[in-house]
């Protein structure tokens, strides 16, 4: 037999063998490929959007606040013709952690963090350890540096329960998405957890939570009052520790040293019958430290951009003025 005779016997037979590691090597790719067998539709997973923490009676009471999926996803410009729904969870523990396996053990769908974009701590809560709240908190699964953060002397569970008018989705309520707010008007600006934390580990610095509550008196659906959520004030922590509660009028300042506030509507003159009716836009604020001996003097430099509204006839351009420095 020749050797070119040898060669053609012997081909088909290593031609087997190379197809055969050819297919193995194949297969074993799909042993690297990401599967999606354990895969959940969204329909069947409880989101928690907004988490509240309570105290009382020495145990942690936490509310969890869900959005469906279907709610939450529609299109712009459309709108739903019944009322949104909004499932609120309770659990309670001498614990947070505990307090919160409470929820997990009676809930039917697998519960998830990832889209949790509020916090509100309770005015009771406040007054325990924050910071071990908050480290408890951030040791959750999904839960981020970025939701906004309250303090609340209302009741959580009447919080999370507000309706939301023209029955759009809760996620366009000023609870989730306060900046909105402060393109039209307000005093306090709102605080994220990332803040929050950062201001509670700086010392020598004080928290200011935005304080949360309802509005009953504004807004009428038909002619039933129709709740609202409000700001009505601001939590002081220092240290980590809980000092006071601040109504609004006594917190006007925060207005003018936040470069996140866009408008602000005030009033000049008389205090029932103002003179006239200016709005502020954009304030920037600057402060400038001298000493006078041993005692530091602190000075407050702000420079707004402001257009009058509403006028009497009697004001003038310099009494509006010398006014609204008053503010």
């Amino acid at each position: 037999m020749s050797v070119f005779d040898h060669i053609l016997e012997k081909s088909p037979r290593r031609y087997g063998i190379n197809k055969l590691w050819s297919l193995i090597s194949v297969l074993c790719l799909f042993f690297l490929l990401t599967g999606c067998w354990n895969i959940k539709n969204v329909q069947d997973l409880n989101y928690v959007t907004a988490f509240g923490i309570d105290y009382d009676n020495g145990k942690y009471i936490v509310y969890t606040s869900s959005l469906e999926f279907t709610n939450v996803a529609k299109q712009e410009g459309t709108r739903s013709s019944s009322k949104t729904p909004t499932w609120i969870g309770r659990g309670e523990g001498y614990t947070l952690d505990s307090a919160v396996n409470d929820i997990y053990a009676a809930s039917t769908l697998q519960i998830i963090w990832d889209h949790t974009a509020v916090i509100i701590f309770s005015e009771r809560a406040l007054q325990k350890d924050v910071n071990k709240m908050v480290d408890s908190l951030l040791r959750f699964s999904g839960i981020r540096f970025t939701p906004w953060v309250y303090g609340t002397k209302t009741p959580i569970e009447d919080l999370f329960a507000v309706s939301i008018p023209f029955n759009l989705s809760p996620i366009a309520s000023m609870l989730y998405s306060p900046d909105d707010v402060l393109k039209q008007q307000t005093n306090i600006p709102p605080l994220q957890l990332m803040k929050m934390v950062a201001q509670l580990n700086e010392p020598g610095c004080t928290v200011l939570l935005p304080s949360l509550s309802l509005n009953n008196e504004e807004w009428k659906k038909d002619k039933k009052r129709f709740s609202q959520h409000e700001l009505d004030g601001v939590f002081v922590l220092q240290n980590g520790k809980y000092k006071s509660w601040m109504k609004q009028e006594q917190v006007l300042g925060l207005r003018w040293m936040s470069n996140r506030i866009q408008k602000v509507h005030i009033g000049v003159g008389h205090p029932t019958t103002p003179d006239a009716i200016l709005t502020i836009k954009k304030p920037k604020a600057s402060i400038k430290v001298s000493l006078q001996g041993e005692v530091p003097k602190f000075y407050l430099v702000i420079n707004v951009l402001s257009s009058v509204e509403e006028i009497t006839d009697n004001a003038t351009k310099e009494y509006i003025v010398a006014a609204a420095k008053e503010k």
